[in-house]
């Protein structure tokens, strides 16, 4: 079997943070395919539930593409709206957690993804929040997956459109926030990260093709890293089987493209 490459090792390393049983709060991306694998391998009575009102029953024959693919229809125990999801679930305090994508992610756990730039005249305008930031505002625990490139790593996000720690401390409190909710973890093509008592991300463990130096090497401030920092353990033959053969078959997540009447197209 081939090994792992850093995506793969990225969506299994956030899998094994969801827990059999818990309520996720599904973002798009990621998220979907972080969620669908853990309902796949060793928490198979997680409940995935998207903003618009889906809740899920089983993993979808497809991998779907967004959240709003209409193939999570057919997954569904409950096809519903945003109230039942955003208002029933998320707002009463019942999510256990917000699993989240980003264009950017600060030394704090704030979330960007609104723009690059001065709101008003920005360099590049992204989607915005849609349930993202009532996900990380309300969720117990908030997972963050991306990508790792520098520019993704500022000290300072240009626009907080999710909150995380804020500026670290008790703001997040006195910003009106419950008690105990905010970023749990944040997964990279790197390495896994944590937060400190002050709310400050932290270095966990890393890729195991990486090292401490590189990792710190691609964030915009000084990272603070765990005692004890370690690998991360490589994916197994089982969990790439599941995620390669069951979850997406076709590679689009892992690979990177879409298959299309036998054809494979770049994305």
């Amino acid at each position: 079997m081939k090994p792992a490459t850093p995506i793969e090792q990225m969506i299994i390393t956030a899998a094994r943070l969801i827990p059999d049983g818990s309520v996720l709060l599904v973002g798009t991306q990621w998220p979907i395919i972080v969620s669908f694998l853990a309902k796949g391998l060793h928490a198979p009575n997680c409940i995935p539930c998207v903003e618009g009102g889906v809740i899920f029953g089983k993993i979808p024959d497809r991998i779907p593409l967004y959240t709003a693919d209409p193939v999570v229809n057919s997954s569904s125990v409950l096809l519903g709206d945003s109230l039942d999801t955003l208002g029933m679930i998320l707002h009463r305090g019942l999510a256990d957690f917000g699993i989240l994508s980003a264009a950017s992610v600060d030394r704090y756990g704030n979330i960007n993804t609104t723009c690059i730039g001065d709101y008003s005249a920005p360099k590049i305008r992204f989607g915005g929040s849609g349930g993202a930031c009532d996900f990380g505002s309300l969720a117990a625990k908030t997972i963050i997956i991306l990508e790792h490139e520098k520019r993704r790593f500022p000290e300072k996000v240009d626009f907080i459109t999710t909150p995380g720690y804020l500026q670290g401390n008790d703001s997040r409190i006195k910003a009106g926030l419950r008690k105990g909710t905010g970023p749990f973890a944040v997964v990279t093509t790197l390495g896994l990260f944590h937060f400190d008592d002050s709310g400050e991300m932290i270095l966990a463990a890393y890729h195991p093709s990486a090292s401490v130096k590189e990792v710190k090497e691609n964030m915009q401030w000084d990272l603070k890293v765990a005692d004890g920092v370690r690998p991360l353990d490589p994916p197994t033959e089982w969990e790439l089987e599941i995620l390669r053969e069951k979850i997406d078959p076709l590679g689009m997540y892992v690979d990177g493209v879409r298959m299309l009447k036998g054809k494979k197209i770049e994305i």
